[in-house]
């Protein structure tokens, strides 16, 4: 699965609330601690999706993704914003029910905490570079967040 699907629906999941606050900076560190936590729970044996996740210099990002909501800048993000061709929702009753657990854990934060956040932990830290933008490995991920 493309980490397009994921992110709009965690957009959903934002514009239902009384005050979105979902930039696209709070989004990636989302879509990062989504995909951690999964490759976590299942010991990196499956992920929850394909994409590739960079270390930037305000943390982890998705670049499809940060490409798709370039356009936004600092704003939020509203559902008009989904691109036509994944505004579907042909997720899983088990990913959904997964991503608000995420979204109930992190959805509450700035996306400033976030980014401090991440820069706290070790798959950020290990492979941060300035201006290199490495790719945080999906090991890398799986082993900190493993429970």
């Amino acid at each position: 699965m493309k980490a397009n699907k994921i992110a709009a629906y965690f957009v959903k999941l934002s514009n239902a609330k009384e005050e979105n606050d979902l930039t696209n900076l709070k989004l990636q560190k989302i879509l990062y601690f989504a995909q951690g936590v999964w490759l976590g729970e299942n010991k990196g044996k499956n992920e929850l999706f394909s994409d590739e996740i960079e270390a930037w210099k305000l943390g982890p990002v998705v670049r499809e993704v940060y490409s798709e909501y370039a356009v936004c800048g600092a704003s939020p993000i509203t559902e008009l914003d989904i691109p036509e061709a994944i505004a579907g929702d042909n997720l899983s009753s088990e990913i959904k029910d997964f991503l608000d657990k995420i979204w109930d854990e992190y959805g509450k934060f700035s996306a400033s905490y976030l980014v401090s956040l991440t820069h706290q932990q070790t798959p950020w830290i290990k492979n941060y570079k300035e201006d290199q933008k490495l790719i945080i490995s999906k090991y890398d991920l799986a082993s900190f967040f493993v429970k």
